[in-house]
């Protein structure tokens, strides 16, 4: 029976071997990585093809049309966003051959887990396909758009640069999907976990109820324990993963939210400047709704990645209210329970869950509000700079 999730997760994976972004083999029965001949050589050779193709970029019909355009904002804006983009393909696909043991151990890791709990794989799915969605509509419209905006001024040589410049910067989000997948199977198995963990509190709470013998009653706190003790186990191995994730993607991570910041800066300046000359122009009537679309599906992009991350903080911290809620049991129900789930509560207090870039900031919502009230008052000065050299 067809499968679109599965077809989307093969799809992105053979995607992702074609331009070179994995260097290494994925067991598509297993979910098991390995390093291959075939995969390191065409991996490599797939890579010094990409970066020719940033050369040939630099000396295309495109970049010299803008070049000599470029004497108004929104041109060197462009420029901009496409030079950042396409520094973060660079260091990624450099980055990726130094951690690829490190990425292999953390699949696998991964690949074990859901191995032992195959019922993740059913709790992604709808999120693979909204994300998958997302990425898709934003660089259609984003693509449209642009060939739109260049129409007087296309050739055929032109519009090859075009097309390979969005093949290249596609890269940027098959770097964000391999990050935004390993979120989602941490959250999915916290779901889990904390599924798991109001289960042995209802248990626990019944039997404080419940008159028994007490060699009933031990036997069941035992087995509760080893259920809370498997559930400690399993948390401290994902929040290993996690920072595990944080070390390996540290740097792509760095250059993406690069990325994010000057790319929705632009977004919002593009958006409200470009209304305004189409207003001008009845010609480019329809470069609003263009606009509208690219600008929208791309907003709902960053926002799906985002939410993403902090999902995952969230099921964390309901894990720590489920566990407060151990210590209204009556005292003295069994020594060895309560040992369990007060070491549970010490693990989660000693080793609290963060997301930090190289010590640089934490990655939190109050950061993101933070960041995006920086991202809209910069975009708000550019959109003044326009108004006033028009004006002018």
């Amino acid at each position: 029976m067809f499968d679109p999730v599965k077809f989307i997760l093969r799809l992105v994976y053979f995607y992702s071997r074609l331009l070179g972004a994995l260097n290494f083999e994925i067991d598509l029965r297993t979910g098991r990585g390995r390093i291959t001949r075939r995969a390191s050589i065409y991996a490599a050779a797939a890579n010094v093809m990409i970066f020719s193709q940033l050369i040939l970029l630099s000396n295309s019909e495109l970049m010299h049309t803008m070049w000599l355009k470029a004497g108004v904002l929104p041109e060197y804006l462009y420029l901009v966003i496409h030079t950042t983009r396409l520094s973060c393909v660079s260091v990624t696909l450099l980055s990726r051959w130094w951690q690829r043991r490190r990425l292999i151990e953390l699949i696998n890791a991964l690949s074990r887990l859901a191995f032992r709990k195959p019922e993740v794989t059913r709790m992604w799915r709808h999120r693979v396909v909204i994300k998958c969605l997302s990425i898709l509509l934003s660089e259609v419209f984003q693509v449209i758009l642009t060939l739109f905006v260049f129409q007087r001024l296309m050739t055929v040589y032109m519009a090859v640069s075009i097309i390979m410049l969005y093949a290249l910067t596609a890269l940027v989000n098959v770097i964000i999907s391999h990050i935004y997948f390993i979120n989602v199977n941490v959250y999915c198995h916290y779901c889990l976990l904390n599924r798991e963990l109001k289960a042995v509190l209802v248990a626990a709470r019944s039997l404080e109820a419940e008159p028994g013998l007490r060699t009933t009653r031990m036997s069941r706190y035992f087995t509760l324990t080893d259920q809370l003790e498997d559930i400690a186990r399993t948390q401290s191995q994902l929040q290993s993963l996690l920072q595990c994730s944080s070390r390996i993607f540290g740097i792509q991570s760095l250059c993406v939210s690069a990325i994010t910041y000057i790319s929705v800066m632009a977004t919002i300046y593009f958006t409200i400047i470009g209304f305004n000359v189409t207003k001008a122009i009845p010609s480019w009537k329809y470069v609003n709704l263009l606009l509208f679309c690219e600008t929208f599906f791309y907003f709902a992009d960053v926002v799906i990645t985002m939410d993403n991350l902090y999902i995952v903080l969230d099921v964390h911290g309901e894990m720590q209210s489920l566990l407060q809620q151990f210590s209204t049991l009556a005292p003295g129900l069994d020594s060895r329970f309560e040992m369990a789930y007060e070491s549970f509560q010490l693990q989660l207090v000693r080793n609290p869950l963060k997301f930090k870039l190289y010590n640089l900031y934490k990655m939190d919502r109050s950061t993101a509000v933070a960041m995006f009230s920086s991202v809209i008052r910069h975009s708000l000065y550019l959109v003044q700079y326009e108004v006033q050299n028009r004006s002018k």
